[in-house]
């Protein structure tokens, strides 16, 4: 299945902020019909939570989860999963940057970026 991992969290926003963007995405997401987890990652070196979402049969809801991201939350990349564990960062830009696969892995990585499902304990990574 086709995943899309994102925040909502920006280091300026006050713990407040968190909460309630948090909580209203979350409920955008139930009442939408997602599937996701709650999950902790680092980006450019700050952890933050995340969400790793389950797309929709082929892949839909990916550009209307990209633009929340962009739109409200002011996200600089949203990462894409592929079925088959192929990974790419899509932009705030439109760029895209395919960035290998996304592997289960054993610890936290020191040099890169990381998710950690709240649920599983799971730890993935790019390679």
């Amino acid at each position: 299945m086709t995943k899309i991992i994102m925040s909502t969290d920006r280091p300026n926003k006050t713990q407040l902020e968190l909460h309630r963007a948090r909580k209203d995405f979350e409920h955008y997401l139930n009442r939408m019909g997602f599937k996701y987890e709650v999950c902790e990652g680092s980006w450019e070196g700050e952890r933050e939570q995340s969400y790793m979402i389950t797309l929709h049969h082929q892949g839909l809801g990916f550009t209307s989860l990209k633009r929340l991201a962009f739109d409200l939350y002011d996200q600089d990349a949203v990462l894409r999963v592929s079925s088959y564990g192929g990974a790419s960062f899509f932009n705030s830009d439109g760029t895209r940057i395919d960035v290998g696969k996304f592997i289960k892995v054993d610890s936290i990585p020191s040099d890169k970026c990381y998710t950690q499902s709240f649920k599983t304990g799971n730890i993935y990574a790019t390679v």
